[in-house]
């Protein structure tokens, strides 16, 4: 029998018997990959995260002012910069400092700032920048412009979520005090300050002492650290 046969009869042997053992049985299938993740910068958060915000996915961070928001965010744009990646900034908040952005160790040169000119374009820019491709890592901050109208529905982030995983571009999502992105995320993170810390002769602030709650982990476990955030260089 020519070799072509012989590998066709073969295939057909086995499909006869996967149905001779019934449903239980199934062919035996290559494990997914996991996805590359982006460290914070900070070790117990990113034991907690299992490596840090998932690559493709949708992330968030909500926090009150002074939590530790901005610390956060300029931390895992240093660290991902900091591994030869590309990072946008979409700046509904208009809250980015480029100054304070390299004191913290963010490669300005790999890193786009987008500042929409009204808070309501900040979704469709950051759905351009993500489509673009290229950018390991976008942020956008909508942590001042949470009160303004139209926030997305569920076709908005519907768009948003395949364009990250089109492109396995993160996107992580700063917000205040209430969270938006809900379901859609595929972890949160929530950040309550807990004490200031002060240093120094005269005594100056250094920054905060943070509880970071991991209140959403599709696919792990949820958990809270403790961190200490130095302040945002000025």
């Amino acid at each position: 029998m020519p070799p072509s046969s012989s590998g066709a009869a073969r295939s057909a042997s086995v499909e006869a018997l996967l149905r001779d053992l019934g449903p239980r049985v199934r062919r035996a299938e290559a494990p997914r990959e996991a996805p590359r993740r982006w460290p914070t910068g900070f070790d117990p958060l990113d034991r907690m995260l299992c490596g840090g915000f998932p690559e493709g996915r949708i992330g968030e961070v909500s926090g009150p002012a002074s939590s530790g928001r901005t610390s956060l965010a300029l931390s895992l744009l240093a660290a991902t910069t900091g591994c030869g990646e590309h990072v946008a900034v979409v700046d509904a908040a208009d809250a980015f400092d480029p100054a304070s952005a390299a004191g913290a160790g963010v490669a300005l040169e790999r890193t786009l700032w987008v500042r929409p000119p009204e808070p309501a374009r900040a979704w469709r820019a950051a759905e351009i920048v993500l489509r673009a491709g290229g950018f390991a890592l976008v942020e956008l901050d909508l942590s001042a412009s949470e009160g303004r109208p139209r926030l997305p529905g569920t076709a908005r982030w519907l768009r948003l979520a395949r364009a990250a995983a089109a492109t396995r571009t993160t996107l992580v999502v700063l917000t205040s005090e209430r969270r938006l992105a809900g379901a859609h995320a595929d972890l949160a993170l929530e950040l309550r300050s807990l004490r200031p810390r002060f240093g120094g002769m005269p005594l100056l602030l250094e920054g905060a002492e943070t509880e970071a709650a991991l209140v959403r982990h599709r696919g792990g476990p949820e958990g809270t650290v403790r961190l200490c955030l130095r302040s945002a260089p000025a």
